[in-house]
């Protein structure tokens, strides 16, 4: 099977679901997310383990995996980084509606610590073509949180900036919508 992003995300929303994942689950309920309402994914980190290497080359194309100099117990295994270890996984995607992208919080160090997988992709998607009203988050965890307040109405849509900017795909989205009346930009 080949893995996709969209797969490997699956297994993620798996992750968040295991009555193992407590400490991810007590700290989106600390932020006030709910993944049953979002989709949020967990990555312990062991996606690649008991993989055949073909599977884990497939991972290291699509960016979820390095291969490290770390010391491993075993001279025949490769020691691996994997990207949002132990991390909240939020998915970007692209215009057909595809995940392209990860965004990660890293919740569980002494400062949690965000990343994206690459420059690909809006969060939560594209708005809709009838979108009225845009508001345009920051980053990732607001948007996240108005999607999840349910202020949202008919005909209004929200991005999330990356990294506090709009990129290419953000400012040709936003030229895409032909019934725009008004953009709200929401700054933290």
């Amino acid at each position: 099977m080949k893995n996709t992003l969209e797969t490997l995300f699956q297994s993620f929303e798996t992750g968040i679901r295991s009555a193992k994942a407590t400490k991810p689950k007590d700290y989106l309920k600390k932020i006030g997310l709910d993944y049953a309402e979002l989709r949020i994914g967990f990555n312990s980190g062991q996606f690649h383990h008991n993989k055949d290497q073909e599977s884990k080359n497939e991972f290291e194309a699509l960016g979820v995996l390095k291969k490290s100099e770390a010391g491993v117990r075993q001279e025949d295994l490769t020691a691996y980084t994997v990207f949002g270890r132990y991390g909240l996984i939020f998915p970007l995607l692209g215009k057909e509606n595809e995940i392209v992208n990860y965004y990660a919080v890293r919740f569980d160090l002494d400062t949690p610590k965000e990343e994206y997988l690459n420059e690909n992709g809006i969060y939560p998607a594209y708005p809709s073509a009838l979108t009225k009203r845009l508001y345009i988050t920051s980053n990732v965890m607001d948007s996240a949180s108005l999607i999840q307040s349910k202020a949202l109405q008919n005909r209004e849509s929200v991005i999330a900036m990356h990294n506090g900017e709009l990129l290419p795909q953000h400012v040709q989205a936003i030229k895409s919508l032909s019934e725009l009346e008004e953009i709200i930009i929401i700054k933290n």
